[in-house]
């Protein structure tokens, strides 16, 4: 089966709902084949501190199930992933952890399998992170 690198990650946001701009993003990012949503989970916090969990079984909008990788989707996140998303919230906030398939990677992928190599490492740097050390060596970003 060929499959690029998966990656998890959890965007917080300080608000109940996620803005629909950054749905038709990530939309995008998946309609151009860069990635791939594999899994995805919606984590919230009420008023009164209590953790809602909804994924793609629980009748999500279909702005969320129409970029699956397959319609059957893979419960690739479980128990740890959700605690530490609700931990990134606070009352009335939300969360989303999606599982990304790196699409642009597989073909590199591949090619280091058939040769007999390994990924020995792989690691990625935040964004801010990188706009930090970028703007620390006096290199304009935009």
């Amino acid at each position: 089966m060929k499959i690029g690198p998966l990656e998890v990650i959890v965007c917080a946001f300080p608000k109940p709902t996620i803005d629909a701009n950054v749905i038709k993003a990530l939309s995008e990012t998946v309609k151009s084949g860069a990635v791939a949503l594999a899994d995805l989970v919606l984590v919230s916090r009420d008023r009164e501190g209590a953790v809602h969990v909804r994924d793609l079984h629980d009748d999500l909008p279909a702005a969320w199930t129409g970029m699956l990788l397959d319609s059957r989707p893979m419960t690739l996140l479980n128990d740890a992933d959700v605690e530490l998303a609700a931990g990134a919230i606070k009352s009335n906030e939300t969360a989303l952890v999606a599982v990304l398939e790196h699409r642009w990677a597989q073909r590199l992928t591949e090619e280091v399998r058939r040769s007999g190599g390994v990924t020995a490492l792989q690691a990625r740097i935040p964004q801010e992170e990188a706009v930090v050390a970028i703007e620390a060596d006096g290199v304009a970003t935009s």
